[in-house]
């Protein structure tokens, strides 16, 4: 009798952490990036917008990459997270723009893991550790300084 009730405990215990974990991913909730890896990105008009597709079952991420547009199928599991097909619009901006677009697409095609530490939602995986935090991106051109005329 003490068995069957210690797996029962267990087996309340553990369920709803696992099932909380599943259903709590944040949907429709639209997150910017703050950082990659440590390197920050707040200004960098990168951003995640996880929702459901036009099947019940079908799960979309889009967002902005900093120059492009991106869309994904998104395959959750528990604390797990895949991002499957992503593709992008196909606008050239300035280096430094292309450069955090490229970090952002490839912290998302490495994507393994997802947590949340507070209001922030971590992405894990093999290639960067994405941290987002819930707002709007927006992308912050750097103003180049005006040319002096000489006198």
């Amino acid at each position: 009798m003490t068995r069957q009730m210690l797996i029962l405990l267990l087996a309340a215990v553990a369920s709803p952490a696992l099932a909380q974990n599943a259903a709590r991913f944040p949907m429709d909730q639209s997150y910017k990036a703050i950082s990659i890896s440590g390197f920050d990105v707040h200004n960098k008009g990168l951003s995640l917008l996880v929702s459901k597709g036009s099947g019940s079952d079908e799960l979309k991420g889009s967002g902005n990459a900093g120059c492009n547009n991106w869309n994904a199928a998104v395959i959750l599991r528990d604390d797990q997270i895949d991002f499957a097909s992503i593709v992008t619009t196909k606008k050239m901006c300035g280096k430094p723009v292309m450069n955090a677009e490229d970090a952002f697409l490839t912290s998302l095609r490495s994507a393994k893991r997802w947590h949340l530490d507070g209001d922030k939602l971590i992405i894990e995986g093999d290639a960067a550790r994405l941290m987002l935090k819930p707002g709007v991106a927006e992308l912050k051109v750097e103003k180049k300084p005006a040319k002096r005329r000489p006198r």
